[in-house]
């Protein structure tokens, strides 16, 4: 009897992994996809993120930002800066930033984010409870909560439902577009 147990137990179970196995590759390969573009090692540049979100709330909350982004440039001498489109004269005006603030923003840049597959920082995108460090393909963005709430949208007020999140830390989360 015990025989007939353990053997109906084999099949079953060699069944049930014949009909799953052809999705696992496919499932371990979408979530794998899903995170290609995260940052990877966050705690160590977590302060680095903290530094630089704090001053895109500074920047914001002067009312100056016509579109609610900073704009991440590279400039011919190796350094980075942050720029916003004033609303008065819709001319590109360069963010003064302390030493630490500049030593930060460029260790972000040089070393969180991937550099392949336009997936380097280009944007920084600030609203009232939220900031997003956006990559230049749009597909993938570290986002940093105020209130430590569940962000229900990504790059746009209009993106809701059309992205995945994954809680880093309290406040931190990877946020991806997706396919509807």
């Amino acid at each position: 009897m015990k025989k007939n147990k353990s053997l109906l137990i084999v099949i079953i179970s060699s069944s049930v992994l014949l009909i799953i196995s052809p999705f696992i590759p496919g499932t371990i390969m979408y979530y794998t996809s899903l995170w290609e573009y995260k940052v990877d090692e966050f705690d160590t540049f977590r302060d680095d993120f903290q530094l630089i979100a704090n001053l895109a709330y500074r920047e914001y909350n002067k009312g100056q930002n016509m579109n609610s982004y900073l704009v991440v440039n590279e400039n011919d001498d190796g350094t980075i800066n942050l720029e916003y489109e004033d609303v008065n004269t819709e001319e590109f005006v360069e963010v003064k930033m302390s030493q630490k603030e500049q030593e930060s923003l460029e260790k972000i840049v040089a070393k969180a984010f991937h550099q392949g597959d336009m997936a380097y920082l280009s944007l920084i995108r600030v609203y009232k409870n939220q900031v997003e460090f956006e990559i230049e393909n749009g597909q993938y963005s570290l986002i940093y909560r105020k209130d430590d709430h569940k962000p229900i949208f990504i790059n746009t007020e209009y993106t809701k439902g059309t992205f995945k999140t994954k809680k880093i830390s309290d406040h931190w989360y990877h946020a991806r577009l997706v396919e509807d």
